[in-house]
């Protein structure tokens, strides 16, 4: 159960972490930030009253040139990740632009992650969906 946030160890139906060898140990580490990635990066700066910088800012209607736009939420989503996940340091974002995908904006994640007592490298998918508004992490 070491694995899970507090609020997955609280709920009665959330799945249970069972103690495995250390590769499930780490695929399970690494898939628990990513559900807490994922929940930091669909937070928007300043609706949380006990924590007004948890979250990306909202960059509706701002006026900047696309490349700067896409410098903005690159630093947004590091700032984010390094102050509300302490599990792993960011040793980079980078924008992976999918032209099949024009109304998505996609950035890989490289990170360090403490994982069985060593550093280890992941890299984590952030896909930003202009259609629905929701950031998924993979």
């Amino acid at each position: 159960m070491r694995g899970a946030s507090l609020f997955e160890r609280l709920e009665p139906d959330a799945p249970r972490y069972r103690q495995g060898c250390a590769d499930e140990q780490a695929h399970q580490r690494v898939e628990a930030i990513k559900r807490h990635l994922e929940q930091v990066l669909n937070s928007r700066q300043g609706c949380s009253q006990s924590s007004p910088e948890l979250g990306l800012r909202d960059f509706n209607g701002v006026t900047q040139a696309s490349s700067d736009l896409v410098l903005a939420i690159s630093a947004d989503i590091r700032r984010s990740v390094e102050t509300f996940e302490p599990r792993i340091k960011v040793t980079g974002v980078r924008y992976q632009p999918d032209p099949d995908l024009p109304l998505e904006l996609n950035f890989r994640l490289d990170c360090q992650v403490q994982v069985n007592h060593k550093e280890e490298q992941v890299q984590i998918a952030v896909a930003m969906h202009g259609r629905d508004g929701y950031t998924r992490v993979r």
